[in-house]
């Protein structure tokens, strides 16, 4: 995914990509492929990218370990700037002093590293998901258990009968 930016006019510019997962170098749990849109804008000292990425993970739910599909959405702003002095006023995050001679901007590692971020932290099949048995294991979202919901660990004994006098 490059944008040939060398020769470019000024001006708005709006690009689409569809690749597939690997090719980005993200791992067989992001799945079909993965579409980018990316608006830029060039000017006489700065060229302004911002882009939006998409694709599906296949996941294991973190509470009943059962795999889920979950789409994935994320987005990045980018300034390439040929002068250093004007780049105090953005992020610094999100600006890159490249020469003016610059011919090529590659997207691919900014859009990795937008759908990786984009993956939650607590991976859940639904949000309402009741997880499994701590005991017998049961995946509690498809049967219920026998299991008593008082724990058996005798360790706790002492404080249980303190909270039964």
């Amino acid at each position: 995914m490059k944008i040939q930016v060398g020769g470019l006019s000024q001006g708005s510019h709006s690009y689409s990509f569809q690749v597939e997962p690997r090719e980005i170098g993200l791992d067989e749990r992001f799945t079909g492929t993965v579409d980018v849109t990316v608006e830029l804008e060039k000017t006489p000292t700065q060229v302004e990218l911002m882009g939006r990425a998409s694709a599906e993970g296949r996941f294991a739910c973190d509470r009943c370990a059962e795999e889920f599909t979950q789409a994935l959405k994320g987005s990045w702003r980018m300034h390439y700037l040929w002068n250093e002095t004007e780049a105090a006023q953005w992020d610094p995050s999100e600006v890159q002093i490249v020469p003016p001679t610059l011919a090529v901007i590659d997207l691919g590692e900014d859009v990795r590293q937008t759908l990786i971020l984009a993956v939650p932290l607590k991976l859940l099949c639904r949000p309402e998901c009741k997880g499994l048995c701590p005991q017998c294991g049961t995946n509690l979202n498809q049967a219920t258990c026998n299991c008593s919901s008082e724990p058996g660990d005798s360790r706790w004994d002492a404080l249980r009968a303190l909270r039964s006098n």
